[in-house]
């Protein structure tokens, strides 16, 4: 989730003042500068609203089935979910996919350290410095020339079937070109409605947005020391367990085999974790990639968010080596 909503941009403001100053005066004087005030105003507006859910845009309520027989890929995002909570909470779901995974405890999720910045830069690939955004804003964003995950994904393979659902609003601005894409009121109506997905439709592709864990750290911190952190993280690992058995039906029933990939956008410190770059415990997080074929855990000493695009396009048949604007590097 944001870090809470942003200040108006003081730059903004200024320009806001300004305008309708101009305005007032030319009210009275020039017809020129009274225009001139209008049209500023209304672009300003515009920009205002560029942040704005757009639910006829974002929303698409059609899920089609999926049409890879085999392979398919399930990324879960679990919002503000610090390492050492991670570590210390009783998550017997997520200890489960380890034993499958290449796991690590030390991933670099990049710079900005607020969701928008994250989670962009997890599924396109790329760090700020390409795709624009550094706050809780897409007014700068360059998701044009650097696409998402399913844009990128269809581009490679157009019959894919792709959904993203979310219990926050913003991460369906994220990516793009969903067949199915829906926002939910809680992570628990979240949870029945993907595996309503999974087993029904069954996309070939699916991004899940879970938001109570950082809900809960800006409520009562961020901090493995804080039971009710600890709960809302417990709790999640009951709906991660619930989708795999899921998968696990999936994979004997129809023999598909299923990458699950689980991450984060940011830990946090106190009740925040915004400006904090320099803190291990924010910007430094944790990413889980499961295949069925692994038989015991892979460490990695370190990675980088940016690693799981490639990744998971890779495990699609996608050679991500073709695709020159990408930042990180597939996994294995």
């Amino acid at each position: 989730m944001a870090e809470m909503n942003n200040p108006p941009n003081d730059l903004f403001e200024s320009l806001v003042l300004f305008l309708l100053k101009i305005l007032i005066n030319a009210m009275r004087f020039n017809n020129k500068l009274f225009f001139a005030a209008i049209i500023g105003l209304f672009i300003l507006g515009l920009s205002a609203c560029a942040d704005h859910f757009n639910a006829k845009k974002e929303i698409r309520t059609h899920c089609v089935p999926g049409t890879e027989p085999v392979r398919k890929v399930l990324f879960i995002g679990i919002d503000g979910l610090r390492t050492d909570a991670l570590q210390t909470a009783n998550t017997p779901g997520m200890d489960s996919l380890v034993q499958q995974a290449y796991v690590c405890w030390n991933t670099d999720r990049g710079p900005y350290t607020v969701s928008v910045p994250g989670w962009s830069s997890i599924l396109h690939g790329v760090w700020p410095e390409k795709h624009g955004l550094t706050e809780n804003s897409f007014r700068k964003n360059k998701y044009k020339d650097f696409p998402d995950l399913f844009t990128l994904a269809k581009q490679f393979k157009p019959t894919l079937s792709v959904a993203t659902l979310s219990h926050w609003d913003d991460f369906l601005k994220i990516t793009s070109n969903e067949d199915y894409a829906q926002r939910y009121t809680s992570d628990k109506a979240l949870y029945y409605a993907a595996l309503d997905k999974i087993m029904g439709c069954c996309p070939d592709m699916m991004t899940l947005h879970f938001d109570d864990t950082d809900h809960s750290g800006h409520a009562y911190g961020f901090s493995p020391n804080v039971p009710e952190y600890i709960s809302a993280i417990e709790q999640t690992d009951i709906y991660v367990e619930g989708l795999m058995d899921a998968i696990h039906y999936r994979e004997i029933t129809y023999s598909e085999e299923w990458m699950v990939v689980l991450t984060t956008d940011h830990g946090g410190e106190g009740t925040g974790h915004g400006g904090q770059d320099e803190l291990p415990q924010t910007r430094k997080v944790w990413s889980i990639v499961r295949i069925p074929a692994l038989n015991s855990p892979v460490q990695q000493p370190q990675a980088n968010s940016v690693d799981l695009l490639p990744t998971m396009l890779n495990w699609m048949g996608i050679a991500t080596e073709n695709i020159a604007s990408l930042d990180g590097i597939k996994i294995f």
